[in-house]
């Protein structure tokens, strides 16, 4: 355990150790194989301000797995408290947000268009798959549920290490400071 917390891994729990940087890793890498995945494929489709935004959530998430948490610091100001908040822990807020909103519109959008909310129009068209788009069918529900539950753990981690302890790192918003501590 002492050589884990070297590396800047930080317990999610006490009874079972799961990094944080693992959690914004495989989100990262869940969402890097969606923003690649429809370039591999036979059939593209046009670049959406959605596909963008994945494509910066994803980065996003991706440097804050492999930035390094020990020298890197970010000073904020949240609410009459002043706390020192690692710049990875930001920048997967930043990303995990991102990405699971998206996720989320796109479930949404699924369900509207599901229960006929929505309308669309299906084009049938012949076309010749190639090697990859037979994998892409079977790897592609796998691995968006996984992008969905990572995503979500994600952020939830991100937001408990960047909004906690107001005690340890300065005062109370409820309480007056007196000086005494």
């Amino acid at each position: 355990m002492a050589g884990l917390d070297a590396l800047g891994f930080r317990p999610i729990l006490p009874v079972v150790f799961i990094p944080a940087k693992f959690v914004y890793l495989v989100a990262a890498l869940c969402g890097l194989y969606g923003s690649v995945a429809p370039f591999l494929s036979s059939t593209h489709s046009p670049i959406t301000f959605c596909r963008v935004a994945l494509w910066i959530g994803t980065a996003l998430l991706l440097l804050a797995a492999l930035l390094p948490t020990k020298y890197s610091n970010i000073d904020l100001a949240i609410r009459d408290t002043y706390r020192v908040v690692s710049t990875p822990t930001v920048l997967a807020l930043l990303g995990s947000t991102a990405t699971t909103a998206l996720l989320f519109y796109g479930v949404a959008r699924f369900v509207a268009f599901r229960l006929g909310y929505v309308h669309g129009m299906f084009r049938v068209a012949a076309y010749h798959p190639n090697a990859f788009d037979r994998v892409n069918q079977i790897l592609t529900k796998p691995i968006l549920l996984l992008f969905l539950i990572s995503s979500v753990a994600s952020l939830l981690i991100s937001a408990l290490i960047t909004f906690r302890l107001r005690n340890r790192m300065g005062s109370s918003p409820r309480t007056k400071s007196t000086g005494n501590r």
